[in-house]
Parts: C-alpha cells; structure tokens; sequence
C-alpha cells in the first residue's frame, strides 16, 4: 500500500529536493521515512534510512508494516514518486539504462519504446541481477552504475549505452 506523495504546494514546510529542514525540525510519525527517501533521491538501504532517522528500529518496522514504507527489494526502499519503471529496475538489480533511461529522461517517447516491454538496467561489478517478470536485459560497469542517480544513469551514459545495444542487436 503505497501513500500519496506529499504535495509541496499544500506543504511548503516539509521538507524535499530543494527544500532542506529548516534548523531545529523533527520528522513526524512514519512520515519522516518517505521525507528521508525523497533527500535520499527517492530510494535508500534501510541502513541510510536508520541513520537518517537516529536509528529507531521500532518506528522503521512500523513504517513499513503499516504501508509508509515501500520495500523494492530486499534492503532497499522507494519513494511513493519514483516511477514504476524505476522500481521495476531496482527491483531487477540497479538503476534505469539505456533505452529506458532515455525514456526516463524524456529523451525517448514511452508509446515508442514498447519494445517488447524489456527493462534495461545498470549493474556494476559486484551487481547481481534478480529474478523479475520483465524480460531485462543488464548493462554492466561501475562508471555507468554510478554516473547518474538511484533512478537512472546520466543521459550521456544511456546515449552511449544505447547506441551499443542497438549495434549488438543488429
């Protein structure tokens, strides 16, 4: 069960990407976790969430048995605004890569790219690739992994990553 996001416009005191905590604010309730992942760039370890909220067990086990918490895979937790394929890719075993980092980006539109519905994802060295419903197909490299965010590789990467895929698919 996931939560709305929290409007910006309705809560300018929250914070969020651009709106650090003002001095002196506590997080409130199971919410503080979805605040936290939003800093985090929308998906963390539970170990960065712990650390970020002072490491209180109690509250992180009810924040997610309670829905406040969305677990993407194991260990690891998403944002209620990070997009489904983004979800889907780390919960195949990395960011978003080449062509449907494109689409992430807006590079690529998303009616053009249903091909055959695959997922590319970024791995790095030590990365394993876990079993999904979607056909997946991993793109490996530490560079490319940590050349852009949680959610996808930079542009630049996803260019370049596609440019090879479709040369290898030929």
């Amino acid at each position: 069960m996931l939560r709305r996001p929290i409007d910006p416009a309705l809560h300018p005191e929250v914070p969020g990407p651009g709106r650090p905590a003002p001095p002196g604010y506590e997080f409130a309730g199971f919410r503080r976790f979805e605040l936290v992942l939003r800093q985090l760039g929308g998906i963390a370890s539970r170990r960065e969430l712990l650390a970020a909220t002072d490491g209180d067990e109690t509250s992180f086990w009810f924040a997610l048995h309670y829905g406040y918490l969305d677990r993407v895979r194991t260990g690891w937790y998403a944002a209620a605004t990070v997009p489904p394929d983004a979800r889907a890719a780390w919960a195949a075993g990395g960011p978003l890569a080449c062509v449907s980092a494109l689409v992430h980006h807006g590079v690529l539109d998303p009616a053009d790219h249903q091909i055959d519905g695959t997922l590319h994802i970024a791995l790095g060295r030590g990365g394993h690739r876990f079993m999904t419903d979607r056909p997946v197909v991993a793109h490996w490299g530490d560079e490319d992994r940590a050349s852009g965010t949680r959610i996808a590789v930079s542009l630049e990467t996803a260019l370049r990553q596609a440019r090879w895929c479709a040369s290898a698919h030929q």
